[in-house]
């Protein structure tokens, strides 16, 4: 009898919403799946530890994901490139190393960077906090710089990642004897603009408690030579900069014929699923959801995993789909450096000790499901 060919399976991006379905991997490859995994590096990093890894709460090994190592021993192959172009009607993908892979069902989760094309020069003058691993760069020129002076750095952007990242630049000088001038520039008149009021007071009572020095209504516009111009003219002298300005999702899905949101991101319905061609998948930053579109937190797109992973599975049978349901009200800690937290959920703010133990333990157990040996 005549074996039918197995399903082609691809998941683009190793990211929160897919960490799910490569854990259970194997499930896929007993259904009948040939599974493969596109990524540009082997290592997926925990975005809600990067800060922490900054400052050596965590080693690099503690928050990242050995893609490879997760997937190949159940069966499925891991693809070293970058997506830079879909057929959606051929069902092919074409990678900037110039393969082509085609797919039966495909999920994307590419995530989100630092558009840095919104201020003048900054692409060439600061350290985009994404992808993660740009933390480690910027550790080490902090560290160097140290050996020598008192660096100035200035950080863009006074959202969460800018607070974490300024806490935890703070962490890193004083945790190796050094000392340096630490600015944080937001363009809103407070901290933490889309957040309770007490959470933007509680992270600058923290920071400048540590000499941190805040600039809110400070819009940089433009960078270069080591200076930094606001919109009222003025120019803030630094030796590093970080931004930390919010982020966009990645353009993958240009020119592919896909529907697409107007932030360029994916527009899947309530299934995860493209509303215009249903074997293509998708969660995390990199799309929007159509029946009500959601903050670019890790909360939902871990969330989004085991929903993704029963609709692949599901559609590979010919089942029926399961909606995801978002949560009206999500849980944040912001890690501030000092070993407190900020802890939010929806009107409520509280910074404590407590706050951050709970973000290190939920951290902790959660990227530990996906090691399979120290590396």
């Amino acid at each position: 009898m005549h074996q039918p060919a197995p399903k082609k399976v691809v998941f683009v991006g190793g990211g929160h919403a897919h960490l799910y379905s490569l854990r259970h991997m194997a499930r896929l490859i007993q259904e009948g799946a040939r599974v493969s995994v596109i990524g540009p590096e082997r290592y997926h990093y925990y975005s809600g530890m990067g800060p922490g890894m900054l400052s050596r709460i965590y080693t690099p090994e503690e928050v990242r994901v050995d893609i490879p190592a997760l997937i190949e021993p159940k069966g499925a192959t891991f693809v070293k490139g970058r997506v830079t172009g879909i057929d959606p009607d051929r069902k092919s993908l074409n990678l900037d190393t110039g393969e082509t892979i085609d797919y039966d069902l495909v999920s994307f989760n590419v995530g989100s960077h630092v558009p840095s094309d919104l201020i003048d020069g900054a692409e060439k003058e600061a350290y985009p906090v994404k992808p993660i691993e740009h933390l480690e760069s910027l550790r080490e020129e902090i560290l160097s710089l140290m050996k020598k002076s008192s660096p100035k750095v200035l950080i863009i952007g006074a959202g969460p990642a800018g607070v974490e990242i300024a806490g935890n630049i703070w962490r890193l000088v004083n945790k190796n004897n050094g000392t340096a001038q630490i600015t944080l520039a937001g363009a809103e008149d407070r901290m933490l603009p889309r957040f309770p009021e007490k959470a933007g007071l509680l992270a600058y009572d923290s920071l400048t408690r540590r000499g941190i020095i805040i600039l809110n209504g400070c819009m940089i516009t433009a960078m270069g030579d080591k200076k930094a111009r606001t919109a009222k003219g003025e120019e803030i002298a630094y030796d590093i900069a970080v931004l930390t300005i919010g982020i966009q999702p990645r353009q993958i899905f240009e020119g592919s014929g896909l529907r697409k949101a107007r932030n360029g991101s994916l527009l899947v319905n309530e299934f995860l699923q493209s509303v215009s061609h249903p074997e293509i998948f998708g969660g995390g930053d990199c799309i929007t959801f159509d029946p009500k579109p959601l903050d670019m937190v890790g909360v939902y797109a871990v969330k989004q995993g085991p929903i993704l992973f029963h609709n692949i599975i599901s559609s590979l049978a010919g089942k029926e789909l399961k909606a995801f349901r978002p949560q009206k009200n999500y849980l944040l800690i912001f890690n501030l450096g000092d070993g407190t937290g900020i802890f939010v959920r929806g009107s409520f703010a509280v910074s404590a000790r407590s706050a951050f133990i709970l973000k290190y333990i939920i951290d902790r157990r959660f990227i530990s499901q996906f090691k399979v040996s120290p590396d």
